[in-house]
């Protein structure tokens, strides 16, 4: 079991050093308003792929955003993260 445990860590830490990697080569700031999923839909696109997040309002506002989850905090994290949105502000350098 400690051995698990141990595995997991390291592949915890693995993942974080490669987002980690990858963001600080993204420039922008989220303008929800312009930013849209492929399907049209503006507002919180980032919250809308694949599924809508249970923390969105109506309004397209985040109910947990001074807690939100490190996946949200970081979208997007790469490149390819950008191909799931029209839009988007962010770029990478």
């Amino acid at each position: 079991m400690k051995i698990f445990n141990l595995n997991k860590t390291k592949l915890g830490r693995l993942i974080n050093s490669f987002i980690n990697n990858q963001i600080k080569y993204r420039v922008g700031t989220c303008i929800p308003d312009q930013c849209e999923t492929l399907t049209g839909e503006k507002g919180a696109a980032c919250c809308k792929l694949g599924y809508t997040c249970p923390a969105l309002k109506i309004n397209c506002d985040c109910a947990i955003y001074k807690i939100r989850s490190r996946n949200c905090k970081v979208f997007p994290a790469n490149e390819a993260d950008l191909k799931l949105v029209k839009n988007c502000s962010y770029q990478f350098i």
